[in-house]
C-alpha cells in the first residue's frame, strides 16, 4: 500500500513568499500526524502561480530556496512531488520534480505540452523529454509525471505507461468551467493506461481565472476525490490492483507495434 497525501490549497498570484510559508505549514502539519505519509503532492506552480509577466523576478534555479526550505521538512519524512517556475540557462520552464526521502531530486519533468490561455508559449520554454522513476523504498513503484494540460495530449501517457509507469502524478491548475473535462480527462487518462492517475489541482481565485480543486486519485474503476474549498487529505492506493486489471484486459500487450504504419482509405 502507498499512502499519498494530496495537499489542495490557495494560490495568490505572484505571492512567492505566502504561498512557500502556507505550502511549508500543510506539510510541517503532516510531520506531527504518525503514520507518516509515502508521499505528498502540491499543485502546480503552487509558489506563484500563473504570474508570468513577473517571470524573471519569481522563477529559481531547481535547487533553491523552494527545494531547500521543503527539505528542511520533508528530509526522513516523506516524498514530495509538486511544480515550480524554474530558470536554467536563461529559460523559464513550469518544472515537475520528486524529491525523495534523503531530499535528493531524483526525478523532474518540464511541461512539454504549454497553455496559451495561460501566457505559457509566451514567456516558458517547452520540455523535450520524458522519463519514469524508481523509488528505492518502493521497488514495486514506477512513477511518471505530467502536468495540467498534459492530460490533453493521451500520447504523452501512453508512453510513461510503456516505460513501466504504475502511477502518474499531474499536478494542476485547472480552471473552471473545466471540472467535467478535469475529471473524466484524468479517469480516461488511467484506464486506457491501466494506471494510478493522481491528479492535484489548485483551489480559490487567480487574476483572471477561478478553480475548482477536485483533486483526485483514480485507476479508472476505483475513486478518490477532495471537493472545491482548501483541504489536505490522504488516501491508501494498493498497486496489486493494477495486476488483476491488466491481467483481464492486456491493453499495453495487445497494442500494435506497427500502428502508424496502416495505410488509410478516402
Amino acid at each position: 500500500m502507498i499512502d499519498i497525501a494530496l495537499i489542495q490549497m490557495e494560490i495568490r498570484e505572484g505571492q512567492k513568499e505566502l504561498n512557500l510559508k502556507n505550502g511549508l505549514s500543510f506539510l510541517k502539519d503532516l510531520t506531527v500526524k504518525e503514520p507518516l505519509p509515502d508521499i505528498v503532492c502540491l499543485p502546480e506552480l503552487f509558489t506563484t502561480g500563473y504570474d508570468l509577466h513577473n517571470v524573471q523576478k519569481i522563477a529559481e534555479p531547481l535547487i533553491g530556496d523552494t527545494i531547500n526550505k521543503i527539505r528542511e521538512i520533508s528530509k526522513n519524512n516523506f516524498i514530495v512531488i509538486g511544480t515550480i517556475l524554474e530558470e536554467k540557462d536563461v529559460k523559464f520552464y513550469n518544472t515537475a520534480f520528486i524529491l525523495d526521502k534523503g531530499g535528493e531530486i531524483i526525478g523532474k519533468y518540464s511541461k512539454i505540452h504549454l497553455f496559451s490561455p495561460m501566457l505559457e508559449k509566451e514567456y516558458l520554454t517547452p520540455g523535450d523529454s520524458i522519463s519514469v522513476f524508481s523509488i528505492s523504498d518502493f521497488p514495486d513503484l514506477k512513477i511518471g509525471l505530467a502536468v495540467c494540460y498534459d492530460l490533453r495530449f493521451p500520447e504523452l501517457f501512453r508512453a510513461m505507461a510503456l516505460q513501466g509507469a504504475n502511477i502518474i502524478f499531474v499536478p494542476s491548475e485547472f480552471p473552471n468551467p473545466k471540472n467535467e473535462a478535469w475529471k473524466i480527462l484524468l479517469k480516461a487518462r488511467a484506464i486506457e493506461n491501466q494506471v494510478f492517475i493522481v491528479g492535484i489541482n489548485r483551489v480559490g481565485r487567480g487574476r483572471s481565472d477561478s478553480f475548482f480543486g477536485n483533486s483526485m486519485i483514480t485507476n479508472g474503476y476505483t475513486h478518490y476525490q477532495l471537493g472545491t474549498n482548501t483541504a489536505v487529505k490522504r488516501f491508501k492506493i494498493d498497486l496489486s490492483s493494477l495486476e488483476e486489471i491488466r491481467r483481464t484486459l492486456p491493453l499495453l500487450k495487445d497494442r500494435r507495434n506497427d500502428l502508424y504504419k496502416f495505410s488509410f482509405t478516402k
